[in-house]
C-alpha cells in the first residue's frame, strides 16, 4: 500500500494510462473517505465510508483551486493530463462540478494542451450535480468491477445508499465514457464464471467507449486478493473485444 496524497495536488506522476499528469486531490490529506472500500486499494481501508459526506470534510473551492494554479504556474514541462484523483472518491466533494469548471478555466489559461481526466468510483455517476461536470471532461475514467450486486458487494464493499443499477443508469448517460475495471482472482472474483459473464453483460449494456483492465501490483488491505497475470490479461482483453466490439487496453508493470 501506499501513503496517502499530503496536498492538493501531486506529481506531475508518469502514468501509464494518461502520460504525464497532475493529480488534484479533492480529498481529506490524513484520512481515506470513500464511498467504496475495495480489497485491492493501493491506499488501505476507507477510514469514513459514505456517500453523503458531511462538508467539514473537505477543504474549500477557493483553496482547491489555489493550490492548482501555483501548482500549474510551477509546472514547466508540458503536461498529458489534469487528473481529479486522490484519496478516495472525488466527485464526494459538494463542489465538484464547480471545482471542475474553475480548473478547466485555469487549464486554458495556463495548460491548454492538457486534458482533464476523472477516476472515480462511479458511485455518485447518477446524481445530477455531479453528471453536469462531465461535459467538461475529456477523459471520464470510471470504476466497474462487477457486473452484479453481489460481487460489487465482496470487491467494493460500498457504503450504505450505493446500488448496483444506480451505477449501470449512471454510467450510460456519460458522454465519451471510458470503463475501467480492476481484476481480481480469489476469494471474491471477477474473472470466472457468473461474477465474468455478468460484467461482461454490463458492459455490453453500458457501452463505453473504451475498457481499460489491470490488476494489482502493490500490497493490498486483503489477503486474499490474488494477482491477474498479465497473460490472463491479454487473453481477457480479447475476449471482451471479440465478444463485445469494445476497444480494450490491458495494462501491466
Amino acid at each position: 500500500m501506499i501513503p496517502l496524497q499530503p496536498d492538493v495536488t501531486y506529481g506531475p506522476v508518469y502514468s501509464r494510462r494518461l502520460g504525464r499528469s497532475l493529480g488534484v486531490n479533492l480529498l481529506p490529506t490524513d484520512y481515506k473517505l470513500c464511498s467504496f472500500d475495495c480489497v485491492y486499494c493501493q491506499y488501505g481501508s476507507t477510514d469514513v465510508k459514505t456517500l453523503r459526506p458531511e462538508a467539514r470534510h473537505f477543504r474549500s473551492q477557493e483553496e482547491i483551486l489555489q493550490a492548482v494554479e501555483q501548482a500549474l504556474r510551477r509546472t514547466r514541462r508540458e503536461l498529458d493530463y489534469i487528473t481529479f484523483s486522490g484519496n478516495g472518491e472525488p466527485t464526494l466533494h459538494p463542489r465538484f462540478p464547480e471545482i471542475v469548471s474553475g480548473v478547466r478555466r485555469l487549464r486554458d489559461e495556463l495548460k491548454p494542451g492538457a486534458k482533464l481526466a476523472l477516476l472515480s468510483n462511479s458511485t455518485t455517476a447518477y446524481l445530477p450535480h455531479v453528471r453536469e461536470s462531465f461535459a467538461l471532461l475529456d477523459a471520464p475514467i470510471m470504476k466497474l468491477d462487477a457486473g452484479d450486486p453481489s460481487t460489487l458487494a465482496r470487491i467494493n464493499r460500498p457504503a450504505s445508499g450505493v446500488t448496483f443499477e444506480d451505477i449501470v443508469a449512471g454510467l450510460k448517460e456519460i458522454p465519451g465514457l471510458i470503463v475501467q475495471s480492476v481484476l481480481i482472482d480469489g476469494k471474491a472474483t471477477n474473472v470466472h464464471g457468473e461474477p465474468f459473464e455478468a460484467w461482461l453483460a454490463a458492459l455490453t449494456e453500458i457501452k463505453p467507449t473504451r475498457v481499460q483492465i489491470y490488476s494489482t501490483e502493490r500490497p493490498v488491505p486483503e489477503d486474499s486478493v490474488e494477482q491477474v497475470w498479465p497473460f490472463i490479461l491479454k487473453r481477457i482483453a480479447e475476449e471482451i473485444k471479440c465478444r463485445t466490439g469494445i476497444p480494450v487496453n490491458a495494462y501491466w508493470a
